[in-house]
């Protein structure tokens, strides 16, 4: 059987920053970690399930966790995962920066890949095994993925939504959460290609040969950065104005692009914050604003991330201002760092500190 994640059921918001509650997760998994690894090594992992589900749920009520075992086989690992959601593995990836080295311990921020070799899914009275899926490659070289036709013998007798479930579980099994999501483009089901097929087992490995010959680089969540061309748009919602934008959160973006006047908070719970910084537009030099507001990104990054309290995450040019994109960790310590570096950089009067979610932008910031 594969590995079991356990979700959250969202509880209270609370009231400590996620940088606090990273390092009290820590503190407390130090001290507990040598009885972690004598209860695992004495196969009794499943008793420490309440305990970890309720010290992963002090951190985000969204984020999952799995045991597993260590790198090179040595030791146990923990991972704490976001489960492919943007926002989720941003956290994920800044609790697995904070981690201290801890004896016999290794930490992942994602699902990792494994064989699937004799792993089996059992699902609505089937017996899933991946020997029996069989998958059709097609390589995208402008997308960068590939695209994947997959079948089995049940999919006929089963829905489309549990076929999918099937097909993920197995394809992060197989190579991991990150791989998935950076090289699997568009899923099909059929048995119309069966003669171009092999065996799902097999699918890491064509994978990996693929990506190698091709020279495909794709970044980290977080560390890949794409540029958006936006057409003018009608209405005065926030940012109502952009017309370019540089980000390394495209699910982001495209929330903030269909849910305008009503952008929901998707980091609710977290003690974290999306939150963005407005500028007008006569600040930045006419034909050097791209430059003028990399001076200002860099300083309020390199701030942010002097004290584990944020990232940047985007930056932009409108019609009448320039917009600087943060996640951040450490609440109002966080929006202070902000404000110091920008006070500092002389910015004009007018300049804002906005919330993404609507039901915090009463919480903006004038300078």
């Amino acid at each position: 059987m594969l590995s079991f994640f356990r979700r959250k059921t969202p509880t209270t918001p609370f009231e400590k920053s996620f940088k606090e509650r990273v390092a009290e997760f820590w503190e407390t998994f130090a001290n507990a970690a040598p009885r972690f690894l004598a209860t695992i090594d004495a196969h009794r992992c499943a008793d420490l399930e309440q305990e970890t589900s309720s010290m992963v749920d002090k951190l985000s009520p969204e984020l999952a966790w799995v045991y597993g075992p260590g790198a090179n086989n040595q030791g146990h690992s923990l991972t704490i995962t976001g489960e492919g959601i943007e926002h989720r593995q941003l956290l994920a990836r800044y609790w697995l920066s904070q981690a201290p080295e801890i004896p016999g311990w290794t930490f992942y921020a994602s699902r990792q890949a494994g064989p699937i070799k004799g792993h089996v899914i059992e699902i609505q009275d089937l017996r899933i095994d991946p020997k029996e899926i069989w998958v059709t490659p097609s390589p995208d070289h402008e997308r960068q993925k590939i695209d994947l036709t997959v079948w089995h013998h049940a999919w006929e007798h089963i829905s489309e939504k549990t076929r999918w479930t099937i097909v993920f579980l197995f394809l992060d099994e197989a190579l991991g959460e990150y791989g998935t999501q950076m090289w699997i483009g568009e899923l099909t089901f059929g048995k119309d290609r069966l003669a171009n097929s092999f065996p799902l087992e097999e699918l890491a490995g064509h994978v990996t040969d693929t990506v190698s010959n091709a020279e495909w680089k794709r970044g980290l969540p977080g560390d890949e950065w794409t540029v958006f061309r936006i057409k003018p748009c009608e209405g005065r919602h926030p940012r109502w104005d952009l017309i370019s934008l540089s980000t390394s959160t495209p699910q982001l973006f495209q929330a903030c692009m269909d849910e305008k006047e009503t952008m929901p908070d998707l980091l609710a719970g977290a003690g974290a914050d999306y939150v963005y910084v407005s500028i007008e537009r006569a600040f930045f030099p006419q034909g050097a604003e791209v430059a003028k507001r990399s001076e200002v990104e860099d300083a309020l990054d390199a701030a942010l991330r002097g004290q584990q309290s944020g990232q940047l995450i985007g930056g932009g040019q409108g019609t009448e201002r320039g917009y600087i994109d943060f996640l951040i960790f450490d609440g109002s310590r966080s929006l202070e760092i902000v404000r110091d570096v920008l006070k500092e950089l002389s910015v004009p009067a007018g300049t804002m500190i906005e919330y993404f979610a609507r039901d915090k932008r009463a919480r903006r910031i004038a300078l």
